[in-house]
């Protein structure tokens, strides 16, 4: 099995393989799965394997048999019944024109006389008039129709979607389980660093080797610690910030921001300074912090085309107080233990 095999899931998926698995025999699939979970952990992947399998014409224990008409069709992505959605283009959102066309797919009558299978990713990026008009079809899919949707984060998924549907939950895998799959790929890379860097998410790890994305990293967490130590102004990087996209930038602090959650819980992760720096930031201020960054992709997000520099100085004018909340925490720390000795 290769990794590029749409065929199969990861092997850290196999409890919620299963489930699908048994609840397909025993005639209880529902019309609307949500795939939650961190990013980067591979829920496409299960999502397009779980696809395959369930259009497959003589599945064998749990698995395509990749040789019938069906899995042909889907080797060659040409299979006419399914469907996937995610944003087009340089486009960060998922638009009502899209989720029409998608309507349209999901009236028809399967080509193959079985069932209909659509995947939605990431369906956080359904703006809101897409959302509005996926609901008819979460609630009364035509014929034998399943909607696998696929989310990031579930909250910011509009309620009357998340209502519709089966929810299917991801936790990161195993850390050494994690590691394990990811040590042959890693060739001259250290696998733990990677994996510290994705927060612990294995495929988010393996598409680091081959991009650009830890320099854009490197740099990123240079400039977050320089604004954090006053040695750079919050309206300057904001300024050099805007020649990447903002929304890539908000998002990588946010996963940052998990990872100094998990830090503080448990302490043995191979961090950076950024996340050193947050999981000394009292766990209240870092929770508002975080609603400041889920507010701020929103917004980024939205079709009310946002002064985005703007955006981004006040996100590192916080970020910069929430540094100083670091930095009064250690003094008082400090000064207890000089009290104390």
């Amino acid at each position: 099995m290769t990794d590029t095999n749409l065929f199969f899931h990861y092997e850290w998926q196999e409890p919620q393989w299963q489930r699908l698995v048994e609840q397909r025999e025993n005639g209880k699939l529902p019309h609307a799965l949500m795939l939650t979970g961190p990013a980067g952990i591979g829920k496409l992947r299960f999502a397009q394997a779980q696809a395959r399998l369930l259009l497959c014409l003589s599945p064998r224990n749990g698995k395509a048999c990749e040789s019938c008409k069906s899995c042909e069709l889907n080797k060659a992505g040409t299979h006419p019944d399914l469907y996937q959605l995610q944003p087009e283009g340089t486009s960060k959102v998922i638009k009502i024109d899209q989720v029409r066309q998608l309507t349209e797919f999901i009236a028809k009558t399967s080509q193959q006389g079985g069932m209909k299978l659509v995947i939605i990713e990431p369906v956080e990026q359904l703006n809101t008039n897409a959302a509005n008009a996926l609901l008819k079809s979460l609630e009364e899919p035509t014929g034998e129709t399943l909607l696998l949707l696929v989310s990031h984060m579930p909250s910011q998924v509009m309620a009357t979607v998340r209502s519709r549907c089966q929810k299917l939950a991801f936790p990161l895998p195993d850390y050494q389980q994690a590691l394990s799959w990811l040590s042959p790929l890693a060739t001259g890379v250290d696998p733990e660093y990677l994996l510290a860097c994705a927060g612990g998410a294995p495929v988010a790890a393996r598409e680091l080797i081959d991009s650009d994305q830890l320099d854009v990293r490197q740099q990123l967490s240079q400039s977050l610690i320089a604004v954090a130590e006053l040695q750079q102004m919050p309206l300057d990087v904001a300024a050099k910030l805007m020649k990447s996209e903002p929304i890539d930038t908000v998002q990588q602090l946010m996963q940052w921001v998990q990872m100094g959650i998990r830090q503080q819980a448990d302490g043995n992760l191979k961090v950076d300074s950024v996340v050193l720096l947050l999981s000394e930031v009292p766990s209240a201020i870092l929770f508002r912090f975080w609603d400041k960054l889920v507010t701020l992709k929103r917004q980024l997000l939205s079709s009310a085309n946002p002064n985005k520099q703007l955006l981004l100085e006040e996100m590192l004018l916080d970020w910069q107080a929430l540094a100083k909340q670091r930095t009064q925490l250690g003094q008082s720390r400090q000064q207890l233990v000089n009290q104390l000795t």
